[in-house]
């Protein structure tokens, strides 16, 4: 999700000249590095308490460093000064649709529009944040001490029961294998399978998405339990990175997730064995990308396998070496760190 939100963050940024004084700081966003972006920003705001574009840049740099309760916070400081800023709206609109604030979302874009309508995207984005927001609405809300699930109705209680026995599960399974449990609340949603991939728009093989919230399609999800339970922890996993882990890069995040369920993968791994595809790692994230999912399946595969190995070669250093990877160190370097060596490709089981 950070990459996600990054992206369209920079859509908008600003022009940065040389003479800029936050140049430094714009720089090392582009670059990903968010402890050098909030340093620079720091000190121009320390002589501009006010600059809105430091402001901003500051806003960006603790969203990259997983720190979206401060970026939301810098954001309001800015409108504090300049309440049409159209960027920092513009800024805020995702952040707060990341954090479960869709009212927030939906009011910074709709003040956009007002001082300066005529944004397609700004429009259709709007319109998605309110019809997602009219469909919660209909939605039962039955919280717990750390999760919050919403469905339909009485008919998907019995549902809602396992997926929040399962939550409970994967907290526990999940903190003991990272040695961490995160004080995070998760709001998990139930829907109908037409209305995952309307609010989603997931691909069709998607079984689950996580961008934030967790969100299942759960028609006959009773009929195989198992893999109810595998969904769950497999997306609580991801709102566990987003929280520890912002950083790591997409096909690790995607490894870990699918290395914490709580299922043989053995035919995980058989798929890989058999398959006469390698995807190297700099183009492991895109491969999970493909609309019918062929390719994904091997990224899926090779991902768990590559994660599996590094937490078995790792040891109890894997959650300190998840975070080194988060904090921007390159994954070759923080295995070297602990004398592990990374291998050329994914890692792969020898076929027999």
């Amino acid at each position: 999700m950070s990459a996600l939100i990054l992206t369209l963050l920079l859509a908008a940024g600003p022009q940065v000249t040389q003479q800029d004084p936050a140049r430094a700081g714009w720089e090392a966003i582009q670059s990903g590095d968010g402890e050098k972006a909030a340093a620079s920003f720091r000190a121009v705001l320390a002589q501009n308490p006010g600059d809105s574009r430091a402001l901003a840049g500051a806003a960006i740099a603790a969203h990259l460093l997983g720190r979206d309760d401060d970026a939301i916070s810098t954001l309001k400081r800015a409108l504090s000064f300049n309440p049409d800023d159209v960027y920092a709206l513009y800024l805020l609109g995702p952040l707060a649709y990341s954090q479960n604030d869709i009212d927030l979302a939906i009011k910074s874009y709709e003040h956009i529009l007002k001082v300066a309508p005529g944004n397609q995207s700004i429009y259709q984005q709007l319109e998605a944040w309110k019809k997602e927001a009219a469909l919660h609405g209909t939605f039962m809300v039955e919280p717990t001490a750390r999760f919050t699930l919403m469905f339909e109705g009485p008919e998907q209680q019995e549902i809602a029961s396992r997926v929040s026995d399962t939550l409970d599960a994967a907290y526990a399974r999940v903190g003991q294998a990272l040695g961490s449990y995160p004080p995070l609340t998760v709001t998990a949603i139930l829907y109908t399978k037409e209305q995952f991939h309307d609010i989603t728009k997931s691909p069709s093989w998607a079984a689950a998405a996580y961008d934030g919230r967790i969100r299942i399609p759960v028609l006959g999800a009773l009929s195989k339990p198992a893999e109810l339970d595998r969904i769950v922890t497999h997306e609580y996993t991801h709102a566990v990175v987003q929280q520890l882990y912002p950083g790591i890069p997409f096909w690790m995040n995607e490894g870990l997730a699918t290395y914490m369920e709580p299922v043989d993968h053995s035919g995980l791994v058989a798929r890989l064995r058999a398959s006469d595809l390698t995807i190297s790692l700099d183009k492991l994230t895109q491969a999970f990308r493909t609309p019918d999912g062929g390719d994904a399946a091997v990224a899926y595969a090779q991902a768990f396998v590559t994660v599996r190995e590094m937490a078995k070669r790792l040891g109890p250093n894997f959650p300190v070496f998840l975070q080194y990877v988060s904090n921007g160190t390159p994954v070759d370097q923080a295995l070297a760190l602990f004398n592990v060596t990374l291998f050329s490709t994914p890692a792969r089981p020898p076929k027999h």
